[in-house]
């Protein structure tokens, strides 16, 4: 059977071709191979290639760049692809608010095509039952829409009521339970912040705490390897500073320490850390372990065999995590990386500092931008462990069903450990203001010692 309906292709070109800002909604959701007619592949890869330099998608600059490209024997129909033939793709559209619809359509019959092939491969011995069984598995159908009443909704939705939101952040981040309210399976949050400003620090203290919380977290990191990263999360449960395991001086005590949590971090805790590239190696983690809760250390290092530019990319991946996040009915936490701020112009984060795509802040349902003012403006920072904490800010900036403001928290860096402003155990915190007067004082009083006034 032949999984293909040239016609619905057809429409879908016509789609983009009537309103070019259609191609964005697409990225991610169609690929030039769900086109099995040469001409309206080639044509959706063009589409593609304007997007990609931010040039208008219509019939004029289409027609336009075929004529200039001169290269005619590549474009099937090239003689006959003027006005009249993209004219009559572009009428081919019966309706454009149904193109989600048509894209269904596209895509199951990709799927379909998919799975037969695969079986056939199996039938002559090209493929074997386990590989056969793995590809059917990760060969998702598109998701059905399920038609619910009012009532259904209203039910369910008293049905949430009941018990809140269905995940809430450890303790220790009590000023975000009491903004947001907690999160919900399927939400993307995303945790944005200037270079080295505690954006992975905060997600180890939030893996530490959700482990804890029973419940199955996974890391994907596209920068540090898997032991940076347990090491990581050695020094937060054991309070060691980070810097003892890089430079081999841990104590007797320290290593009694940290073998006493291998059972607890290996059969207790639910917890994976992988080191992924692209999409594909993300998804395929999160098909694998199945977790509660993903945490994506970052964004911006996410590679792509693509050549896009860096809007186009971070566009199309931020799209991809968003529906993986929904499909997989995982929370996920995605790091993403703001320019480093000139100098001089150092201030609080805001969304539009997300590098690369304002897609970032769109696609989001909780953001979480990270301030932590003496790292940014003393970058010669150094702690030996003994300090007070340092002085935290996580300014909610987006929540899609409230609240908004900034929760202050008290932070070991060395050792990642963060704690409640108000937690009196602990020393008060070092902030900016103060430490610059102190480096100021300090320095006068060298320079008097030097000129024997001391």
């Amino acid at each position: 059977m032949d999984y293909s309906n040239k016609q619905i292709e057809k429409i879908i070109i016509g789609c983009i071709l009537q309103k070019g800002d259609l191609y964005e909604k697409l990225i991610g959701i169609v690929n030039d191979y769900d086109f099995t007619n040469t001409l309206y592949r080639k044509l959706y890869k063009l589409f593609g290639l304007f997007y990609k330099h931010n040039k208008k998608i219509d019939i004029a600059t289409v027609s336009d760049y075929i004529y200039k490209k001169g290269d005619i024997e590549n474009w099937i129909y090239a003689n006959d692809l003027g006005m009249g033939l993209l004219m009559e793709i572009k009428n081919a559209v019966p309706n454009l608010l149904m193109l989600d619809q048509y894209v269904k359509i596209l895509t199951n019959d990709t799927y379909n095509r998919n799975i037969l092939e695969a079986t056939e491969k199996y039938r002559i011995g090209k493929l074997t039952a386990e590989k056969l069984t793995e590809i059917i598995e990760n060969t998702k159908p598109p998701e059905e829409v399920k038609k619910e009443t009012n009532e259904d909704i209203i039910l369910k939705t008293l049905e949430d009521a009941e018990h809140g939101t269905d995940f809430k952040f450890p303790d220790n981040f009590e000023g975000l339970n009491e903004i947001t309210g907690g999160f919900d399976r399927g939400d993307l949050i995303i945790i944005g912040g200037y270079p080295s400003n505690g954006k992975s620090s905060m997600c180890t203290e939030l893996t530490v705490g959700f482990c804890n919380m029973e419940l199955n977290v996974l890391t994907i990191t596209l920068e540090m390897s898997t032991r940076a990263n347990m090491r990581r999360l050695l020094a937060n449960t054991q309070t060691i500073n980070t810097m003892k395991f890089r430079r081999g001086n841990l104590s007797d005590l320290d290593k009694s320490k940290i073998r006493a949590m291998i059972p607890v971090i290996n059969k207790v805790w639910k917890y994976n850390c992988v080191r992924a590239y692209t999409m594909p190696d993300i998804l395929r983690a999160v098909t694998e372990y199945k977790p509660d809760i993903v945490i994506i250390d970052y964004l911006q290092n996410i590679a792509d065999r693509e050549n896009l530019s860096e809007y186009a990319r971070l566009t199309k991946f931020t799209l991809q995590i968003q529906q993986m996040a929904k499909a997989k009915n995982t929370a996920t936490f995605l790091l993403s990386q703001f320019h480093r701020p000139q100098e001089g112009k150092i201030r609080k984060p805001r969304n539009n500092d997300f590098r690369g795509s304002g897609s970032i802040e769109e696609r989001a349902e909780i953001i979480f931008l990270i301030y932590w003012e003496r790292k940014l403006k003393m970058e010669s920072l150094s702690r030996s462990g003994n300090e007070d904490p340092e002085y935290v800010i996580i300014d909610v900036t987006k929540n899609k069903d409230g609240e908004t403001g900034e929760v202050e928290q008290k932070v070991f860096p060395e050792c990642h450990k963060w704690y409640t402003i108000d937690d009196d155990s602990i020393g008060e915190v070092i902030k900016y203001e103060n430490a610059k007067v102190k480096s100021k004082e300090e320095s006068e009083k060298k320079e008097r010692y030097k000129k024997g006034r001391y």
